[in-house]
């Protein structure tokens, strides 16, 4: 009831929502044609490699060889593959433009102020937990600056380029994992959350929860499903003994016990979590593991490891969420006000934002010119206003594991509450009552905070190795 009353003013008369009703046959078309365009359509480049091998540079081949350890294969492969992509900004231009009026029609139909509200209404999410996000990353890029001289440091380059950011630190450092080992590891890290908690993953283990290991005809990457809500959540894992296939088991088990919490706690209709929340409990689980992890190792290039892996998805789901979050933001803002977007227009628009969030006129990063068509190839720009949720449940949950962590019983006790709520209130309810508010600056604050305190031990840690 409280939703019908909540949407009163956006539903219109029977009339108007059957046309509106007819309209989602033209709705997804955008992002049709983009997906069949990228995925089936286009015409990917091929190279020749150092070594001499010829590759292809599809999506696959990119994710892989922009990581190579080989510096100019990371160059040739980074420049390819974007100066590819812009040889077709028309077109991916009028696609992207097409969205984007999409989105404009239905917040005018739906009677929004704008189409971050028409997105954001929907999970009763204030509009102002989306721009303070943009606010908060542009005050605090000197961290992520930070960060940057630090790979610069690390690879030891003379000047870091964008095809620099995606190669791993320090990658193969440290032992392997195996699944039983990983098992105890996993049980002691989740030791702060209580013996329920400890219970159910055990008991994930013992009942044949997760399938772990690669198979034939698998999906690769991991997955939570905790949707049988009479049975019990499933975990689709490809654990290869790595110290990140340990940390993501660790955040596929955030998402199964929040599922078991929740379908335990709350009646069906209400057990899904609001999808505002559903990456806090995994991330989460990831802090507790790496809190855990630098308690019992005293290795410097382990420790160092370790640290460099944090900041990699600090830099990932918070700074590169937040960086497509304000592109998407702004080019709604210029749709909103009547204008025409191409290619070329996307391209100066995205260039800048790189240029800025990179530290590219203080030579913190060089933002080479083929960055410019890096937006094409970005799904979430066809779920409109979706990659700021990512930023989000990390802060959320940077927040909540610092208060965890830091002995506070009576946030441990409400942490639970959260992941017995289901979806019975609103996400950002939700939050609040677990003892994090997003309307305010504050688990933004507290996940710089933690960052800062990881650079400065990965500095300490480099200063004794000499380097």
């Amino acid at each position: 009831m409280e939703e019908v009353l909540r949407g009163k003013a956006h539903i219109g008369t029977d009339g108007e929502e059957r046309i509106m009703a007819l309209s989602g046959m033209l709705a997804d078309e955008p992002a049709n044609i983009h997906d069949v365009f990228v995925h089936a359509d286009f015409p990917y480049p091929e190279i020749t490699l150092e070594n001499g091998e010829r590759v292809k540079i599809d999506q696959a081949g990119f994710q892989r060889l922009r990581a190579s350890s080989n510096r100019p294969d990371r160059k040739k492969v980074f420049a390819a593959f974007l100066v590819r992509f812009n040889d077709f900004r028309r077109t991916f231009g009028a696609q992207l433009n097409a969205q984007l009026r999409k989105d404009l029609f239905y917040a005018k139909a739906r009677n929004y102020k704008s189409c971050l509200e028409s997105s954001l209404g929907g999970d009763n999410i204030p509009v102002a937990v989306y721009t303070s996000l943009v606010d908060n990353i542009d005050r605090n890029l000197g961290a992520f600056h930070r960060y940057l001289q630090l790979r610069k440091r690390i690879l030891g380059v003379e000047q870091l380029h964008g095809y620099d950011l995606s190669v791993p630190l320090l990658a193969g450092v440290g032992p392997e994992y195996p699944i039983e080992e990983a098992k105890k590891y996993l049980l002691a890290a989740f030791k702060p959350l209580g013996q329920d908690y400890i219970s159910a993953v055990k008991k994930a283990f013992a009942q044949r929860w997760i399938d772990v290991y690669a198979n034939a005809g698998k999906r690769s990457g991991g997955y939570a499903n905790g949707w049988a809500y009479d049975v019990h959540p499933y975990i689709l894992a490809n654990y290869n003994n790595g110290y990140d296939d340990m940390s993501g088991l660790a955040h596929e088990l955030g998402h199964a016990m929040h599922f078991y919490l929740s379908n335990t706690h709350q009646p069906f209709a209400l057990a899904a979590p609001p999808r505002f929340v559903v990456e806090v409990a995994a991330t989460f689980n990831e802090a507790l593991l790496l809190d855990h992890m630098l308690k019992s190792i005293t290795d410097d290039r382990e420790r160092l490891s370790l640290l460099a892996r944090f900041l990699e998805n600090i830099a990932i789901t918070v700074f590169r969420a937040a960086q497509i979050s304000e592109f998407e933001l702004r080019i709604h803002e210029m749709v909103e006000k009547g204008d025409q977007l191409t290619g070329d227009l996307l391209n100066d628009l995205y260039l800048k934002i790189a240029k800025k969030y990179h530290g590219h006129d203080q030579q913190i990063c060089v933002v080479d010119d083929e960055t410019k068509s890096g937006w094409m190839s970005i799904p979430q720009l066809y779920s409109s206003f979706y990659a700021y949720q990512y930023a989000m449940a990390y802060t959320a949950s940077a927040a909540l594991s610092e208060l965890v962590l830091g002995g506070d019983l009576a946030a441990t006790e409400r942490y639970g509450g959260f992941l017995s709520s289901g979806g019975s209130d609103y996400a950002i309810n939700l939050l609040k009552k677990a003892g994090v508010d997003m309307t305010t600056s504050k688990p933004f604050e507290l996940t710089i905070r933690k960052m800062n305190r990881a650079m400065d031990e990965m500095e300490r840690i480099l200063g004794r190795m000499g380097k």
